[in-house]
């Protein structure tokens, strides 16, 4: 890495204000760069290399290099890819190499080659296929078929990479019934019938029996009510994956279940443990036919999870129970204790019993930048803390690796590879100490890198720095969707900031798309519906087009919800089916929000409400958390 900026500091002597070279150097390396990168989709001939000459010492000459490279992995010794790897080192670049050069090595059965880039097992599953079945290769017979071993005992199908692999261990003898009864196990837990039944091939006789048992149980757990068979350590397995399984459909049986069995069979302790979490979780979410309540709290109490307390206190917040709040509070850890959330609830229930010590909780409360802590200053009568701290003084211009970095996400956003800006940037986030990592923000701020400046702050967990936190990007066209649909501009940037983290090229595992994360088929009909802008998926990308057709599906809840902002952003993040079976229209806001089933959407819901406060203040306006009506309706 430093040779590397070594090399970008003597091609560029003159430095510009910000750290970086001059606007106009990089002006015109980004031509020869653009046609360099031509004249490599037409073969690298003497022009490229008059181009790539050209370009030593250019940020994104290594992907040039890149796109070289990749040509001639058939003939590259690891000491060269080793060569390649150095020179590329604080960018993506360098691990996708290694990726590229280990598979064509695998491809290619040149073993020696693959394991001479390696000084350890790789993290990637295919690679690791390949990694053990080149040990086997060598020789080194051991370490490969104690690695083959270790691939197969999962309870999914393993990367089709691992055949080779599989084949060479079953010829070697390849599983026993211990290894099978283990993978047998796994693929219960992890809802694969299927697999149960396939490694039954490789079973003994003596187990064979067994595992149509486990399947018969996986098919119809409600089986293990009628056991009657004497203990032994594998009916014990399959007593206890049918237990947790039963108490998935009914936390009530698998309760009474376990009780009879536990007098037959000699459970470990583990086993045990592993049941009666099941059947609590399960009977803690279930509407019908849970565990007995008093056999749920004293078991939540004794398991010391904080996981259940929470699902337990949740119930109980729900129902107004504020006995069992406090009950439930003194189940949690010290740590969790001391969150912003569950110092409410204590104030909360304190106060609904009339116990002393509410105040006290509730003054320190107030002083906190949170959903809860606003809640508090609420009730107090007192402004919002925002607690937010300035920009170190200093120069802001990146150095070392964190200038490789930067000037590489300049590049590729000035080339319009926004997406390959976002990877090199984050990249670079990831290899610095966690302190130097705010300073990147402010880099990114003088950039007007907005959405980059918020990564900065996440990845450096600079809380405080709302400056990075929470820029204004895009405000013309949020603004002037407000005006549009008659709701505040900052209410639209804090759900934009909570759902994209104001990137306009986010994009969702399920395919909601850009700044307010639209699905397609919603922008469909919104766009239909309001005579606004949508051609494709694309159109969602474009900021403009995505805030406007984003607002109007915000605006459309908020007229359905009569301008409940709480019910509106719950519908945005869950769907209005859900927010329909959760709102009984007895319930509190504060309750209702935090006993929402979805964590997704009580964190959203809450983040959003909280943004918009950020938001307000920093501009200059009276903030107000929840209005008066959303604060007195029924949930």
């Amino acid at each position: 890495m430093a040779l590397m900026v070594c090399i970008i500091c003597l091609a560029f002597p003159a430095w510009g204000s910000d750290g970086g070279p001059p606007e106009a150097v990089l002006a015109e390396q980004r031509v020869l760069y653009q046609q360099a990168k031509a004249e490599l989709d037409s073969g690298a001939g003497n022009r490229y290399q008059e181009l790539r000459d050209a370009l030593d010492g250019y940020p994104l000459s290594l992907d040039l290099d890149f796109s070289v490279k990749l040509g001639q992995l058939h003939d590259m010794t690891p000491a060269e890819a080793r060569a390649f790897i150095s020179a590329a080192d604080g960018t993506p670049l360098a691990g996708r190499f290694v990726v590229a050069y280990l598979r064509h090595k695998a491809q290619d059965r040149r073993w020696g080659e693959f394991l001479g880039l390696l000084d350890e097992e790789p993290l990637m599953p295919e690679l690791q296929c390949h990694y053990f079945r080149a040990h086997l290769a060598a020789g080194q017979r051991e370490v490969g078929l104690a690695g083959a071993r270790k691939l197969w005992d999962v309870g999914f199908s393993q990367d089709d990479a691992c055949d080779p692999l599989f084949k060479a261990w079953m010829k070697s003898g390849g599983p026993d019934d211990e290894l099978v009864w283990s993978r047998a196990l796994r693929a219960f837990d992890a809802k694969n019938g299927h697999l149960i039944r396939y490694v039954k091939r490789f079973a003994s006789a003596s187990l064979q029996p067994k595992l149509d048992e486990l399947a018969s149980v996986y098919r119809r757990p409600s089986r293990v009510e009628s056991d009657r068979h004497p203990h032994s350590q594998v009916h014990a397995d399959i007593l206890v994956a049918g237990l947790k399984r039963l108490a998935q459909l009914n936390p009530a049986r698998a309760f009474t279940a376990l009780i009879a069995l536990a007098k037959a069979h000699d459970f470990t302790a583990t086993q045990t443990r592993s049941v009666t979490v099941s059947i609590v979780r399960h009977s803690l979410f279930a509407e019908r036919a849970p565990a007995p309540e008093d056999w749920i709290a004293a078991q939540v109490a004794a398991l010391g999870d904080d996981d259940l307390s929470v699902i337990w206190l949740r119930n109980a917040i729900a129902s107004g129970d504020w006995v069992s709040v406090q009950t439930g509070l003194s189940w949690l850890s010290a740590e969790l204790r001391d969150e912003d959330r569950w110092q409410y609830w204590t104030a909360r229930s304190l106060e609904a019993l009339q116990l002393a010590g509410q105040a006290r909780v509730w003054q320190a409360l107030a002083q906190h930048r949170s959903f809860h802590g606003f809640m508090a200053a609420d009730r107090l009568g007192q402004p919002y803390v925002l607690n937010q701290e300035g920009p170190s003084s200093g120069e802001v211009a990146p150095t070392g690796a964190a200038l490789l970095g930067a000037m590489r996400a300049q590049e590729l956003r000035a080339l319009g590879d926004i997406k390959a800006a976002k990877e090199q940037w984050r990249h670079t986030l990831n290899q610095l100490p966690l302190e130097q990592r705010a300073a990147m923000g402010d880099y990114a701020i003088s950039r007007d890198w907005l959405d980059l400046a918020i990564d900065a702050a996440n990845a450096g967990a600079a809380w405080n720095r709302l400056d990075l936190r929470f820029p204004v990007a895009y405000w013309e066209e949020f603004a002037a969707a407000a005006e549009h649909v008659g709701h505040p501009p900052h209410q639209l940037i804090a759900l934009a900031r909570r759902e994209s983290g104001l990137y306009p090229l986010a994009q969702s595992k399920v395919g909601a798309r850009g700044l307010m994360q639209l699905m397609p088929s919603t922008a469909r009909s919104v766009a239909k519906k309001h005579g606004l802008t949508y051609r494709n998926s694309q159109t969602l990308y474009q900021p403009r087009d995505n805030i406007a057709l984003g607002s109007a599906y915000y605006s459309d809840l908020m007229t359905r919800y009569d301008d409940n902002r709480v019910k509106a952003l719950a519908a945005y993040n869950a769907g209005p089916s859900r927010v329909a079976r959760w709102s009984g229209g007895e319930v509190p806001v504060d309750q209702w929000v935090d006993s929402l089933p979805f964590g997704e959407t009580r964190e959203y819901v809450q983040a959003v409400l909280t943004y918009a406060v950020i938001y307000q203040v920093q501009s200059g306006q009276t903030a107000q958390l929840l209005s008066a009506a959303e604060r007195q309706a029924g949930y």
